[in-house]
């Protein structure tokens, strides 16, 4: 018997850095928007007992316990005190360290796949409680809806949005790993961040001239100085016709937001720009939920 999960991708619309807390996170401000594509395709089968396997045909995957995947899945077994068992095949189209949430998505979905098999093992506020554990974004991929992040991201509140937001996706083909964008957000300057009440304000209403120029991402800066060919892609989107583009999460992707209809001809151009040398992908970020049980 297989059990497959749909892993979604995010990006964020806004990302604010409010200070360090005691246990080395940091306190953020974050709003998460849910992508229909990329998606990874997450599979549970059975395994030989007390044997857990991660395999994945991805290069930048780990297997075994550096894997985020290995981690939910040995999480789940502690809790439910079950001898795992379990052969979990990752499906990898989320790029690999780029600011998408694949990882943690993956993570969010093998669990969900060992909910939907052993349901009564572990309750669903054990289960947020196990996202938490294993990363500050995989709890809002148990359920991704257009939601507000607190705390390291992990406290979530739903976020209203009248529709969905038309997206073009970058990525320059490196990794750029969280810690340094954390470690390195004060090299350069960081503008203030706009009132996020007004972005939330914005997504309700629903228009795309006023969502833009609320957009923020205060990681991005370092990002952007660090990686001139991150900075090259940002303003080619805003050049083929985004209203915004910002670095998302750590990065190094970078999202733009465009007009409704016009995301496949940008992504187009901006691919024949670059070639074979990036990926692009348009998309759209969901307004409704996708669900806990993602299929």
């Amino acid at each position: 018997m297989a059990d497959s999960v749909s892993a979604i991708a995010k990006i964020n619309l806004y990302l604010d850095v409010l200070g360090r807390r005691p246990d080395g996170y940091h306190e953020i401000a974050t709003v998460f928007m849910p992508l229909t594509a990329p998606v990874d395709v997450i599979t549970l089968t059975a395994g030989d007992p007390g044997e857990l396997t991660v395999v994945c045909a991805h290069p930048g995957v780990p297997d075994g316990p550096g894997n985020l995947c290995w981690k939910a899945a040995a999480a789940f077994a502690r809790e439910a005190r079950l001898e795992p068992a379990w052969r979990v095949d990752i499906a990898k189209h989320i790029p690999v360290a780029a600011g998408l949430g694949g990882g943690s998505s993956d993570a969010a979905a093998v669990l969900l796949a060992l909910h939907r098999r052993y349901p009564a093992a572990v309750p669903p506020g054990r289960l947020a409680a196990l996202a938490a554990q294993l990363g500050a974004d995989v709890p809002f991929f148990l359920r991704p809806e257009p939601a507000l992040g607190r705390g390291i991201g992990e406290v979530l509140t739903p976020v209203a949005c009248a529709g969905p937001l038309e997206v073009v996706l970058v990525n320059a083909g490196f990794p750029v790993p969280a810690a340094w964008a954390y470690a390195q957000r004060g090299r350069v300057a960081v503008p203030s961040a706009p009132a996020l009440a007004d972005l939330l304000a914005a997504l309700a209403e629903g228009s795309l001239a006023t969502v833009a120029p609320l957009t923020y991402n205060a990681l991005e800066y370092a990002v952007l100085d660090k990686f001139p060919l991150v900075r090259l892609l940002r303003d080619a989107l805003l050049e083929q016709g985004c209203r915004c583009a910002h670095v998302s999460g750590s990065g190094p992707t970078v999202y733009g937001l465009c007009p409704a209809g016009e995301g496949p001809a940008i992504a187009a151009r901006v691919q024949a720009l670059y070639g074979a040398a990036v990926w692009v992908c348009a998309t759209v970020a969901a307004a409704g939920s996708a669900g806990a049980e993602r299929e």
